[in-house]
């Protein structure tokens, strides 16, 4: 219980914090000072931390003044991982889809977009944060645990299961990174090193998930956690639904007419984004993070497609913990050149090819709504 309060306040000082963060236009004389200030670092003045610290927060400074003076269609800003290691910004990102083909789980169905010259016309905005009733629990903060899988699964069962009955729980994310079996190390070992949400959606087929309060969230500092005995599930899936692989116009048309999905991306440069459409991913792509695409539409402004997607890094990341993807009218692909290093497993290095902005369309899928047992 003490640790589980512990957690509760370090999220809500994070909160707090990043609440009062500068905008990227808010940034001139900005200073480390300030920076530990707003964001209640705990660095000490005069410590090799704080020095250390200072000096990644100085570089990151550089970056994000350097490419907003660019005219790009996406601001950076300064947040929470202004002060991060590339080792610590990997630890969000733990999903690892390559080992999914020996995985021995197989879909119920493949979601396919209509063919042929009678196919109905997609709307042009597809945005569920304003379904009513809601389908879409607030924006979730995985912390420095790998369970962005578990994450994507969860906020993907909470939708579909509110899209069926009208009832949106905010389910156990713990209970999902902490006793999912992964024997075949599919995307991962598990837990906080992640995983798929294939693997997610499989555990809770039949067994149910249970309430957030129930089984609440201890995995924010790394640790996984032991299983539980699982007593008071609330709502179940049959299994669940792949879409159409690199297929952009079927991931619409999901989107469109099935709900909310989880899908895997390439994060890598992903951690100060704050705002406007992003296209800032190589067509070298690490497939490395699980998250959930919520819809599509169209900025005005700038004259650009997008992919809505809400991330697990809190709602003091990005827009409001979500991110636009650029939506080009003719789908972009790339290779997935190094699995071994972020979505590989067990030898598997052979590169894949992976479509749309960060490989949107790479690996899309949602979970089959079922009535408890």
């Amino acid at each position: 219980m003490a640790r589980q309060l512990a957690i509760i306040a370090a999220i809500l000082l994070v909160g707090l914090a990043a609440a009062g963060r500068p905008k990227w236009n808010e940034l001139e004389g900005y200073t480390f000072d300030q920076y530990v200030k707003d964001f209640a670092k705990p660095h000490k003045r005069g410590t090799v931390e704080f020095a250390k610290r200072k000096a990644l927060f100085e570089n990151a400074f550089a970056r994000v003044q350097q490419h907003n003076s660019e005219g790009h269609s996406w601001k950076k800003g300064i947040n929470k991982f202004s002060d991060w290691t590339e080792t610590e910004l990997k630890r969000l990102r733990g999903n690892k889809v390559h080992m999914k083909k020996n995985s021995g789980i197989t879909p119920e169905r493949i979601h396919e977009a209509p063919k042929g010259a009678d196919k109905p016309p997609l709307p042009k905005f597809v945005d569920w944060r304003n379904n009513q009733p809601p389908v879409l629990t607030a924006v979730k903060d995985q912390g420095q645990c790998g369970s962005c899988w578990a994450h994507a699964a969860t906020e993907s069962i909470e939708s579909h299961v509110a899209i069926a009955t009208g009832e949106l729980y905010v389910l156990s994310q713990q209970q999902i990174t902490s006793c999912t079996p992964n024997p075949q190390e599919c995307g991962g070992s598990g837990g906080c090193n992640g995983a798929i949400a294939e693997l997610a959606f499989d555990y809770i087929k039949g067994k149910g998930q249970q309430q957030e309060w129930t089984y609440p969230y201890t995995s924010y500092f790394g640790d996984s956690g032991t299983c539980q005995t699982i007593t008071e599930p609330v709502v179940n899936i049959s299994g669940y639904t792949k879409v159409a692989h690199n297929d952009a116009e079927a991931v619409m048309h999901a989107l469109a007419h099935a709900g909310p999905l989880a899908i895997s991306v390439d994060a890598s440069h992903w951690s100060d984004y704050e705002t406007g459409v992003f296209n800032g991913c190589t067509y070298n792509i690490s497939m490395d993070h699980a998250v959930q695409a919520v819809g599509y539409g169209y900025d005005y402004g700038l004259g650009m497609n997008y992919w809505i997607v809400r991330n697990s890094w809190s709602p003091g990341w990005g827009e409001a913990g979500y991110i636009r993807l650029h939506r080009p009218e003719q789908t972009e692909c790339g290779w997935n050149v190094q699995p071994q290093n972020g979505d590989g497993c067990k030898g598997q290095t052979a590169p894949e090819w992976a479509c749309g902005t960060c490989g949107i369309a790479y690996d899309t899928l949602y979970p089959n709504f079922a009535k408890l047992q």
